[in-house]
């Protein structure tokens, strides 16, 4: 699948949480950045801001042409301030459709785009699965603040035991999706399985109450032709035990 209608590529996992670092709990950013910022003050205009627009020397614009080409480029200065805000601001949402808003990790629509480029490419290499239950039954119980903490544990243990090549999406609810590139099935179930061990120990806890969750993974080995729909799909099936 084709990205380039997009200024940018979709950003790795590890890029993801950088970001997410940089906007912690209580300061997050949900507008772009100077979304209401008026233009700045500029400088008087002289002869070499004609000459640009002009084509000629400096030296041949006088102060009567300046004076004439004055409401020109005012123009052009309100006009590239708002090209670049208009950049900001795509680039920003661009980011915001990417990145999960709760944990971070990719969304579901950038981790199959991620996937889709990576299997057009040629790439090979293993698509797991982790599917947590007890989240849900967590957040109608103890509220949706205990149901987010779930999640960023769940995440964070992920993110903290795959290497930085590897890419991680929140498919939806506690479903959480890895592509493992250059990895087999074997060393990707160990792996996932090292995972599974990790949220248990150390266990989560919320106000001071050790909650159970309940993981389970699947692993597919990615194959020529198929698409990444195809290969979560897989990989959902073996974590089902469906083949």
């Amino acid at each position: 699948m084709s990205d380039d209608y997009r200024t940018e590529r979709v950003r790795p996992t590890n890029t993801i949480q950088a970001l997410g670092r940089d906007f912690p709990e209580g300061q997050r950013r949900h507008l772009p950045p100077h979304a209401y910022e008026a233009p700045g003050q500029k400088s008087p205009h002289n002869p070499d801001d004609a000459a640009s627009v002009l084509g000629l020397p400096a030296d041949q614009i006088s102060p009567q042409v300046l004076q004439a080409l004055l409401p020109l480029l005012s123009e052009l200065d309100r006009l590239r301030w708002k090209e670049r805000q208009s950049d900001r601001r795509q680039s920003w949402l661009e980011q915001q459709s990417d990145r999960h808003s709760v944990v971070p990790c990719l969304t579901r629509r950038a981790f199959m785009r991620e996937t889709d480029a990576f299997l057009g490419g040629g790439g090979h290499g293993v698509v797991g699965l982790i599917q947590v239950a007890g989240v849900e039954a967590l957040r109608q119980f103890h509220g949706l603040a205990a149901g987010e903490g779930a999640l960023r544990h769940i995440c964070a243990t992920i993110i903290g035991a795959l290497r930085t090549t590897d890419v991680v999406g929140c498919l939806g609810g506690s479903d959480f999706a890895m592509l493992m590139p250059g990895s087999d099935e074997p060393n990707a179930r160990a792996k996932l399985a090292e995972i599974l061990a990790h949220m248990a120990e150390p266990p989560f806890q919320w106000l001071g109450q050790r909650i159970p969750l309940q993981p389970a993974f699947g692993v597919h080995v990615l194959q020529a032709g198929e698409g990444a729909e195809q290969a979560v799909a897989a990989a959902d099936r073996a974590r089902r035990g469906i083949y």
